[in-house]
């Protein structure tokens, strides 16, 4: 009886151990530093353009590092506080620019067509899409 009630205790305070770590597995793992793929107000923007375009994964292994760095580089824009706000924005646009050049260069010719339609469409909402992507 002794040893029964002291199986019985060793199971529950194994299920009580174990409770928060198998609940854990069941959640994805948090994304590292820097490693978002632009979940922003936007949406996902890496998932849109996969959607949209039918990237291959070579194409969305090559981008993903692209719009890492351009939203880096963009939060770091916003941070500098030594810049006024029409630098900034002057600055936002050269690197969304210069970014947006970097895929375009990965597409096929189709795809640059679909994503420079995009950017159209963008503009005439009022967005501020780069120039080189018309």
């Amino acid at each position: 009886m002794k040893s029964s009630k002291l199986l019985l205790s060793v199971i529950a305070l194994a299920a009580f151990v174990a409770a928060p770590v198998l609940r854990a597995e069941d959640k994805p793992a948090p994304a590292a530093a820097g490693a978002s793929e632009h979940k922003g107000p936007h949406g996902d923007r890496l998932k849109d353009l996969t959607e949209k375009l039918g990237l291959t994964d070579a194409q969305v292994a090559q981008i993903k590092p692209i719009i890492q760095d351009e939203m880096a580089a963009l939060k770091a824009n916003r941070e500098d506080k030594a810049s006024d706000k029409e630098a900034q924005k002057a600055k936002a646009m050269d690197i969304r620019k210069s970014h947006a050049e970097q895929i375009l260069a990965i597409l096929t010719p189709d795809q640059q067509a679909k994503f420079k339609a995009g950017h159209e469409k963008h503009k005439e909402k009022g967005g501020d899409a780069p120039k080189s992507a018309n």
